[in-house]
């Protein structure tokens, strides 16, 4: 429970919230709401919530018409076969570059010799400071 009182204020804004069924209300609201329900204020917002509830209830949304649904799907937008195709081909294309790349790294790593790989650089294999004559 809330550690302020309860109040019409607050009954009224459960009203609101839930209707007019009291059983539909928090658990932790329902006693004191019952006990205000039965005060004339209280059965005042009950009526009309329930009057609110049946007006809510009794509401239904017609079906929209067959001429409504021909101008919605037409101007749905399209999508063609030679953009799916596109797309494919773009994927197929991103998938084989990037298992290119990445057989090209696995064989450099595996097939470079453990001897050579501490000299080698991305140019070649250069000479280190270490190896020069000067």
């Amino acid at each position: 429970m809330t550690s302020e009182p309860f109040s019409l204020t607050r009954f009224q804004a459960l009203a609101d919230a839930y209707g007019g069924v009291i059983a539909r209300w928090p658990d932790d609201e329902k006693d004191d709401a019952l006990r205000l329900s039965r005060t004339p204020q209280g059965r005042t917002i009950l009526a009309d919530a329930l009057n609110l509830d049946e007006a809510l209830d009794g509401w239904r949304i017609p079906v929209p018409s067959s001429a409504l649904a021909a101008r919605v799907l037409a101007g749905a937008p399209r999508t063609s076969i030679a953009r799916s195709v596109k797309l494919w081909w773009a994927a197929i294309g991103m998938t084989v570059a990037l298992s290119g790349a990445t057989a090209g790294i696995a064989a450099t790593t595996i097939l470079t010799p453990a001897s050579q790989a501490d000299s080698m650089t991305v140019f070649g294999d250069l000479p280190t400071g270490s190896d020069s004559n000067g």
